[in-house]
């Protein structure tokens, strides 16, 4: 489908109101299925995500994570439940999680099974003690493996004590948050992080309309004006900020992170359409590698 009509769609759905309680209407008649696809690729990131943190903090086995935006499936906060973590604060502006989401995120994870044994090196009897059985409850499921669900939540306001977390995370969440949000959640992990605690971030930079409409390419989005943007998310759920990854970087240094590592995807298809693509305003100062970047990997500590 074109992004176009995608998106005239996408905007139409917005203007329906009481969101929540027409998603739970449709939840009763359509059930939830996961996207295995989805769910394997997000289970790849996640797992790259636990093995920086492990070589940085040397084991996961007794930390406090919180994750910024859980949303549906809770693939990440089992893989870190899995490499037994002590505690894991799952966050979301909006309750999305419920039983339906959440036995198709196990079954997202059961599926992938063995790619996450092999690539953790997690015993076997471990991954099927906690994850092998049925779902009793929801609330049941999330105690059992240390998971405390916090949605709905404010990221900027936590009410956590101060220096209580060893490690903040999120995956493919920041580029939906305005730039000014960003930086009062990383102000707030500053303050909630131990010294010497993490935050890993990874940022999925590139045009989201052309995850469904390969006629464009990943930096597409790079040509409009701020103004004409916001057009394409009028459903809220649309909004990308659209920072490049050299923004992220700066970010996290002037709230006092040290960075450890910042690694890039750059997209040859995207350095080749810059060359011919009208850029906004905004953007027309950026190196074409910054501008390319598709995937933003970024692995920082609180000194101390």
């Amino acid at each position: 489908m074109r992004w176009q009509i995608k998106c005239f769609i996408d905007n139409c759905k917005g203007m329906v109101p009481f969101q929540d309680k027409f998603r739970k209407f449709k939840r009763r008649l359509v059930p939830y299925r996961p996207s295995l696809s989805r769910g394997a690729y997000a289970i790849d990131e996640g797992i790259v995500q636990v093995q920086w943190l492990r070589d940085a903090l040397g084991t996961l086995v007794g930390k406090t994570i919180l994750e910024i935006g859980s949303g549906w499936e809770l693939l990440l906060p089992m893989l870190f439940s899995l490499c037994r973590a002590e505690r894991v604060y799952l966050t979301d502006l909006t309750a999305l999680l419920d039983r339906f989401t959440l036995v198709g995120g196990l079954e997202s994870f059961r599926a992938n099974r063995q790619r996450i044994l092999d690539a953790l090196h997690i015993p076997p009897e471990d991954f099927d003690r906690k994850f092998g059985g049925g779902i009793e409850s929801q609330e049941e499921f999330l105690k059992s493996n240390g998971l405390v669900y916090l949605a709905p939540c404010d990221c900027r306001h936590l009410y956590l004590e101060d220096s209580t977390l060893d490690v903040i995370t999120s995956r493919s969440v920041f580029e939906h948050i305005p730039a000014p949000v960003i930086e009062d959640i990383l102000k707030e992990s500053y303050r909630l992080l131990k010294p010497g605690g993490l935050i890993c971030h990874f940022v999925d930079n590139s045009d989201h309309w052309e995850h469904g409409d390969k006629s464009i390419s990943t930096v597409n989005f790079l040509r409009f004006s701020d103004r004409a943007f916001r057009l394409t998310y009028l459903n809220s759920l649309n909004y990308h900020n659209r920072l490049r990854h050299s923004e992220y970087v700066e970010m996290l240094r002037r709230h006092g992170f040290e960075i450890l590592r910042a690694e890039r995807i750059v997209d040859a298809g995207a350095v080749e359409a810059l060359k011919t693509l009208p850029l906004a305003p905004r953007f027309r100062g950026f190196p074409v590698e910054d501008l390319a970047t598709r995937d933003s990997y970024l692995l920082a500590r609180k000194p101390g």
